[in-house]
């Protein structure tokens, strides 16, 4: 009688530790005429941003632009897609623009250069270059917009000579 139980015990435990080893839970595979397939796939994040174009030219400002204050021109196209949620934010990337001239540099501020989605938003922005700014803030999926500059022109300040601003566009996935 102990030596059936001690074979009753290691058969127990053998059949056990085989159990064990089989995956529980349904099992893929075929069943009469129908067959299962699991299939994954990882999917990363997408994000693109695009400029319609590498720089912007501001133009030379005439005398009815220093007397009006400022000067407007459609600037570049912004297009910014993603499979979520997303930001795009813009700024310069100095705080002041870059002068070549014959004139001592008269550090014309970055926050000279205003910016808006539409031309009519140009007179009402609060928009400058000369801090970062949000462009776009929004879910999943592709915006493209117009984005709109304003330069402020003043004959005291802006003094004859090449003036230049790198723009930096920031996209992020909070």
């Amino acid at each position: 009688m102990e030596l059936r139980t001690k074979n009753s015990r290691g058969l127990l435990l053998l059949l056990l530790l085989a159990g064990s080893a089989r995956p529980a839970g349904a099992q893929l595979g075929c069943a009469g005429a129908t067959c299962t397939v699991e299939i994954t796939m990882p999917v990363t994040d997408v994000l693109r941003l695009s400029l319609g174009a590498s720089g912007v030219t501001l133009g030379s400002p005439t005398e009815s632009d220093y007397l009006a204050g400022y000067r407007d021109i459609a600037g570049v196209s912004v297009t910014a897609k993603a499979n979520r949620a997303f930001q795009v934010q813009v700024g310069g990337v100095s705080g002041a623009f870059t002068y070549a001239g014959p004139l001592a540099d008269p550090a014309k501020p970055a926050s000279d250069l205003r910016w808006a989605t539409s031309a009519a938003g140009l007179g009402s922005t609060t928009n400058h270059m000369g801090t970062s700014s949000m462009l776009f803030n929004q879910g999943a999926g592709a915006i493209t917009t117009a984005l709109y500059l304003r330069t402020l022109w003043s004959f005291t300040t802006d003094v004859p000579g090449t003036y230049s601003l790198a723009i930096r566009f920031t996209f992020s996935a909070p």
